[in-house]
C-alpha cells in the first residue's frame, strides 16, 4: 500500500513538472544569479536573498506557464499539429492527463507562493520597493497569457517576457540581495532580455500555422516565417551581444563579461539552422534546443564576468 501510494505521488510529481515546465525554468535562473553576481561584485551578495529571488521568479514562472497553457487550451494549442519538446505547450489538457481547471488552480497556487514571498520579503526588508517590483512581475507574468489583456496575442509579449526575465527580474534579485536598486542592476538586465526574447521567437516558428489561426498576433505571425522573421530573430540575439559590448565600453559591466561573446559561434550556428529548416519543426527542433543553451550559457558567462573581480 506505501509503495502504491508513493508510486503514485512520484507520478503526480512527474506530471506537474512537466506542467509548470519545469526545464525552461533556466529562463527564471539565470537572471536571479546574473543579479547575485552583481551584487557580489559590489560587496553586497547575500545567501539568503538569492534563495528568496530564487522562490519568488521560479513560482511566478511556474504560474506564467500553467496560466498561457490555460488560455491556449482554448486557441492556439488544440489547433497546433507540431508540437515540438519546446514550443506548444505541455499537451497535458489535450491529452486528458489534467483539467483544464487543474492548471488553473496550480497558476493561482504558484502566483501565490510567490506573492506571499514577496511580502514576506518586503516586511523582512523593510522596504516597499520589494513589493512593487514583486507584483509588477506578476501582473507581467499575468498580463501575457490573460484573455482580456493577453499580450502574447497583442504583438507585446516578446518585450513582456524580456522585461520580466530581464531587467526585473536582475534588478529584483540585487534588489533581495543588497536592498537598494542602482541602475547598473536594471542594465545588466537588458542582454539577458534580448536572450530570453530571443528563445521565445524561435519557438513561435513551429508554432505559426497554430497561432495564426487562432489569431495570436506573435512577432513571427506578423511577419512570417520567410527572412523577414528570421531576420528579427538574429537582429534581437544581436542586441544582446551589442548590450553588453555597450555595457563595457560604458564602464557598466566589468571587461571579463565580454567572455559571454564566446557562444556568438553557437547563436550563428542557429541561425543557420533556422534559416535552412524555418518551415519543419522536426529539423528545427536541434536549433530550438540549442537556443535555450545559448541563453543559459551566455548567461553563466555573464555572472562569472560580474563574480570574479
Amino acid at each position: 500500500m506505501k509503495q502504491g501510494l508513493g508510486e503514485f505521488a512520484m507520478r503526480c510529481f512527474y506530471v506537474w513538472l512537466k506542467a509548470v515546465r519545469a526545464p525552461f525554468f533556466t529562463a527564471a535562473i539565470i537572471p536571479v544569479l546574473v543579479g547575485a553576481s552583481l551584487a557580489y561584485r559590489m560587496g553586497r551578495f547575500n545567501l539568503l536573498g538569492l534563495i528568496i529571488a530564487l522562490v519568488i521568479v521560479i513560482a511566478a514562472h511556474a504560474g506564467a506557464n500553467l496560466l498561457n497553457d490555460y488560455y491556449d487550451a482554448l486557441g492556439s494549442d488544440p489547433l497546433n499539429e507540431s508540437p515540438t519538446p519546446f514550443s506548444g505547450g505541455s499537451r497535458l489538457i489535450q491529452t486528458g492527463i489534467l483539467k483544464r481547471s487543474d492548471y488553473l488552480h496550480g497558476a493561482a497556487l504558484a502566483y501565490g507562493i510567490s506573492l506571499v514571498t514577496v511580502a514576506l520579503a518586503a516586511w523582512l526588508y523593510r522596504n516597499p520597493l520589494i513589493l512593487g517590483l514583486g507584483v509588477a512581475g506578476a501582473g507581467l507574468g499575468i498580463s501575457y497569457s490573460s484573455a482580456k489583456i493577453s499580450g502574447m496575442s497583442r504583438g507585446w509579449g516578446e518585450v513582456a517576457v524580456g522585461v520580466g526575465f530581464g531587467p526585473m527580474a536582475v534588478a529584483g534579485s540585487f534588489l533581495l540581495q543588497a536592498n537598494t536598486l542602482t541602475i547598473r542592476a536594471f542594465a545588466a538586465g537588458i542582454p539577458v532580455a534580448f536572450l530570453i526574447m530571443g528563445v521565445l521567437i524561435l519557438n513561435e516558428f513551429p508554432d505559426y500555422p497554430a497561432d495564426d489561426r487562432a489569431g495570436k498576433r506573435t512577432w513571427i505571425v506578423r511577419t512570417g516565417v520567410e527572412s523577414l522573421g528570421v531576420w528579427v530573430y538574429l537582429g534581437v540575439i544581436s542586441l544582446a551581444y551589442l548590450t553588453l559590448i555597450i555595457g563595457v565600453v560604458s564602464g557598466l559591466f566589468p571587461v571579463r563579461v565580454l567572455y559571454s561573446c564566446l557562444t556568438i559561434p553557437l547563436a550563428v550556428w542557429i541561425g543557420l539552422k533556422l534559416w535552412r529548416f524555418r518551415r519543419d519543426a522536426a529539423r528545427l527542433i536541434p536549433a530550438m534546443a540549442g537556443n535555450i543553451g545559448l541563453h543559459l550559457l551566455t548567461g553563466i558567462l555573464i555572472c562569472l564576468g560580474f563574480w570574479f573581480k
